[in-house]
């Protein structure tokens, strides 16, 4: 598996990793959006277990470290699973989740 990057707008990445074995044949595809700017912001922390391959992918475009906000739509694996990996990775970042996963920090 690898995470694909993809400059959607200016100064807004898709990252976009395939993964094979859900939902064979076809595979299925997990997104993550990347905002930069003043305070970069992580839509979609994402599975735990890729959490290497997608915040490799984010170091290609700039230091992790300085993310600063990482929000989600819903409470589920896919959305914030690698919230903590996030927030060790990124200690001045902030969870800054919707109304419905307001209940899960």
């Amino acid at each position: 598996m690898e995470t694909r990057i993809d400059e959607i707008g200016d100064g807004i990445y898709r990252l976009s990793t395939y993964v094979p074995d859900i939902v064979p044949p076809a595979g299925f595809t997990f997104n993550q959006f990347l905002i930069l700017g003043e305070e970069p912001l992580l839509f979609h922390a994402g599975l735990r277990k890729m959490f290497p391959l997608v915040s490799e992918a984010v170091s290609r475009i700039m230091p992790v470290q300085d993310l600063r906000w990482i929000t989600f739509g819903h409470y589920e694996a896919d959305e914030c699973g690698a919230m903590n990996e996030w927030l060790a990775a990124a200690p001045n970042a902030e969870v800054a989740p919707g109304r419905r996963g307001a209940w899960c920090h």
